[in-house]
């Protein structure tokens, strides 16, 4: 009897953790889908299977702010620029992150050092993970004593934020996307404070896009994004 007793409780608590687990795989999962925005990203032709993956993107990424026009062709080009705004913004599924003043979410690289601050992305890898340029950027939500600056190997100055320094991601194509969560398992969205922000975590997340082609250098070519993390 209580053979059977321990038997019963042992599967209802495997099929508890289970159940727990799979809800928090499909919370994280149904907000993360890629493919759709790398298609955009990349340019692809629309198909007649176009319409649906529209229709669930705005369910699939947390909207960071109402500023920005979505679907701006031009607006994955634009995520280097220097940004007059950094803020504080909460998310559907991301919970806290950090933005710039249209909207697009910033990053940060296990691979950088915060003390001293040390950006390891150069090269290709700066292509496809554009520095967040310093330019005495207005500060909301913020702790302005964690904000500070970092000399790059080039000479630009990047904004460094607890230490690390910050970055767009060319993956993204609309304002509130957060694609590059997790991308080599070594890039995160900046939590408010410059840690890594691990609310919602992608098992698999996509490769990243290649740099643009403007470097037509054999790395460019390769399938891996072109770079090394």
């Amino acid at each position: 009897m209580n053979a059977s007793i321990r038997s019963v409780t042992t599967r209802s608590a495997f099929a508890a953790a289970a159940l727990l687990t799979a809800c928090a795989l499909t919370a994280c999962g149904s907000t993360y889908s890629a493919a759709p925005k790398n298609a955009a990203a990349t340019g692809a032709a629309a198909t007649s299977a176009a319409p649906p993956a529209a229709d669930a993107a705005p369910a699939e990424s947390p909207k960071a702010t109402d500023s920005a026009a979505p679907g701006d062709a031009g607006a994955a080009q634009d995520v280097g620029k220097t940004p007059t705004t950094l803020k504080k913004v909460k998310t559907k599924k991301m919970g806290d992150v950090v933005t710039d003043e249209k909207g697009w979410i910033l990053y940060r690289f296990d691979n950088d050092t915060p003390k001293p601050s040390k950006s390891a992305c150069n090269g290709d890898c700066a292509k496809v993970w554009p520095p967040v340029v310093s330019d005495d950027q207005e500060i909301v939500g913020l702790d302005a004593a964690k904000i500070g600056e970092v000399t790059r190997a080039d000479g630009t100055k990047q904004v460094t934020l607890g230490g690390w320094p910050l970055y767009y991601y060319l993956g993204d194509t609309k304002p509130g996307d957060w694609t590059g969560q997790n991308v080599g398992k070594v890039w995160f969205a900046a939590a408010p404070d410059g840690k890594k922000n691990l609310t919602c975590v992608p098992k698999n997340p996509p490769k990243p896009p290649k740099p643009p082609a403007d470097d037509a250098s054999p790395a460019a070519e390769a399938g891996d994004g072109g770079y090394t993390y």
